[in-house]
């Protein structure tokens, strides 16, 4: 029997996993990052390149990854697209052709499943499978069970991850993430009360890049700034003038971003967290990437994780490790 333990965030923009296999040093833990976007072959033949994956599950052939067309807008993670893109980055930890291959997991879950008892059992058994798993992967068959599954709230690895920010603290921890933001209070490195310390808000990436849209549009005069442009001219600063910076755009997409954070803290106090009360700010999350020097300007006790994107997996991870194996 070969045993692997993995942390993951089955995320809206991308899986995000890290793991080794149980007998394995430190230097054989992985990161795997899959785009959270898949496309049907019956649609009309593709191969996959680039950070895709061929991938056959339950009769469906898909493309998964970074050339995939559909994606999930919706809060609930108990959803196809999810499952087969987890199942996917699952086996790039293991050998194909290989048998006996269990999983001991930990997995994020959403804050607005955590609440609920029936929905969060749902959600772990949605990931975790009925046995078995068989799975094909660029023409590579794999097998794998899903034997433990522990659940953690969204955004808590950075509380494991780096426990000195929490101790004799109130921290706030703002998580980022494609869809939705979300905010949970710890005191100590304790979410006191997970029913009234936590909140979740559809304002994520995609709200931000709207913003950048509708902005860079007016900026054009009223010339459309499509999304996956404006996803662009986010990701790097600027929009492009016949291969040069647009100067006028770079002040454009700042004030975008600081019209967004903006309103994420006005959300913060609306729900009753007083941010200047709190001993700090900590954010993490994809999204947080992009906006470090506009946090930075507003929030002066601020703590932006060293790799944002990954600091929940990371301390997901440790957790595992403690679990599984030490």
């Amino acid at each position: 029997m070969n045993e692997y333990i993995i942390s993951l965030d089955a995320g809206k923009y991308a899986v995000k996993a890290m793991g080794r296999s149980s007998e394995g040093l430190t230097c054989d833990i992985r990161k795997v990052d899959i785009k959270s976007k898949i496309y049907e072959l019956k649609n009309g033949y593709i191969d996959a390149e680039g950070k895709s994956y061929k991938v056959i599950f339950n009769g469906d052939e898909l493309i998964v990854g970074e050339q995939g067309e559909t994606k999930s807008y919706e809060t609930s993670k108990t959803l196809f697209i999810h499952k087969v893109c987890a199942y996917t980055a699952i086996t790039e930890f293991l050998d194909p052709d290989t048998k006996d291959n269990k999983i001991n997991m930990v997995l994020e879950c959403p804050i607005s499943v955590l609440k609920i008892e029936k929905a969060k059992q749902e959600y772990k058994d949605f990931i975790k499978g009925n046995g078995v798993i068989e799975i094909s992967v660029n023409d590579k068959n794999y097998s794998f069970e899903i034997s433990n599954v522990m659940i953690k709230a969204e955004g808590s690895g950075i509380v494991y991850l780096s426990p000195h920010l929490f101790k004799n603290k109130k921290i706030g921890v703002v998580d980022f993430g494609g869809l939705n933001f979300t905010f949970s209070l710890y005191t100590n490195g304790i979410c006191m009360s997970p029913s009234s310390d936590h909140f979740v808000e559809e304002f994520g990436a995609i709200k931000l890049t709207n913003y950048v849209a509708d902005d860079l549009t007016g900026y054009k005069r009223g010339n459309i700034v499509k999304f996956d442009a404006a996803e662009r001219a986010l990701d790097i600063g600027y929009l492009s003038n016949f291969g040069q910076i647009d100067k006028g755009s770079q002040e454009i997409i700042e004030n975008s971003k600081k019209r967004f954070f903006d309103e994420a803290c006005d959300e913060i106090n609306r729900h009753g967290f007083r941010i200047e009360e709190l001993d700090g700010l900590v954010f993490i999350g994809g999204t947080t990437q992009k906006l470090i020097e506009t946090i930075t300007n507003k929030i002066p006790n601020s703590f932006i994780a060293a790799d944002p994107q990954w600091s929940t997996v990371e301390g997901l991870y440790k957790v595992a490790y403690k679990k599984y194996i030490s």
